[in-house]
């Protein structure tokens, strides 16, 4: 099985490896200036004003989950096809999970399928850009609106990827959009993820629970700050902090982005050109 396809494998060239060297020799290994550049490099890229770096794609979900203010009675639709985190978060914040068709061409959930779940207890909408292919958003968007649902994207396959003329993750057809930075994303961090948002106050809440639940702006304190030291817990939030050692990696493959997707695309095209032929095999819808 040595020479067996691998799941997928990271590209990691000497200026990542030159970019985590620098940071390692800096000053600072975490919760420092890296962090504020990777989340701006990110929500510059994909046209968001907010980019919020967490632990891992999963956190990010979880913390999108959370600043809805999803009660037990609360249902939230997610593809019937995804990795486990999607339908996991909302577990985790105890409302209740509603599993959607998907077009068994490609995997993506469709209008016609959101609207056969959706019920008046539905709250979210959790659709999935599988393998980086953008959901139809337009039209889920123009459901959610009119049912008074809101949308999170689980992008985490998507950097990278446009819609018509708006890139995923611009916020133009949802609240939140969640990404990944696990090796077989388009970039890496080793482990990480990123909420873009447009909305000031989610994008305040997303920061604090990503934190600890903890508030250090003095505009946001219940009472006077006594200090620059002075902090404190407004709500349970989790450790799911991402490192500057992560973000100096992260913002080094950010710069190859568009090069990392037109290999993918490459790759993609090469499969299937040599694939056309082989019985009962197709390529994607």
């Amino acid at each position: 099985m040595a020479d067996f396809l691998p799941y997928g494998a990271q590209w990691i060239e000497d200026d990542d490896v030159a970019a985590v060297v620098e940071c390692l020799r800096s000053d600072y290994l975490t919760t420092g200036p890296r962090v504020g550049e990777f989340e701006r490099t990110v929500a510059d890229a994909v046209g968001a004003r907010h980019g919020i770096a967490c632990s891992s794609g999963t956190a990010g979900l979880h913390a999108a989950a959370h600043v809805l203010d999803l009660a037990p009675d609360d249902e939230v639709v997610v593809p019937a096809v995804t990795f486990l985190a999607t339908a996991n978060c909302i577990h985790y914040c105890g409302a209740r999970v509603v599993f959607c068709d998907v077009d068994p061409e490609s995997g993506l959930m469709r209008p016609e399928d959101l609207e056969r779940v959706l019920t008046a207890r539905t709250r979210a909408v959790f659709p999935v850009h599988l393998t980086g292919r953008p959901v139809d958003l337009d039209r889920l968007a123009s459901m959610a609106c009119e049912a008074e649902v809101r949308i999170v994207e689980d992008a985490a396959h998507a950097l990278g990827a446009r819609l018509g003329e708006h890139r995923i993750g611009d916020g133009h057809h949802s609240v939140m959009s969640v990404f990944s930075f696990h090796p077989v994303k388009h970039v890496t961090t080793g482990e990480g993820g990123l909420v873009t948002t447009s909305d000031d106050e989610l994008a305040h809440r997303l920061r604090r629970f990503v934190s600890h639940g903890m508030e250090r702006e003095p505009a946001h304190l219940e009472r006077e700050s006594e200090g620059p030291w002075y902090y404190e817990q407004q709500e349970l939030g989790f450790n799911y902090r991402l490192t500057d050692i992560q973000c100096a990696l992260g913002l080094s493959q950010m710069a190859k982005l568009e090069r990392f997707v037109t290999r993918r695309r490459q790759l993609a095209a090469r499969y299937d050109d040599l694939l056309a032929d082989v019985p009962h095999v197709r390529p994607v819808a």
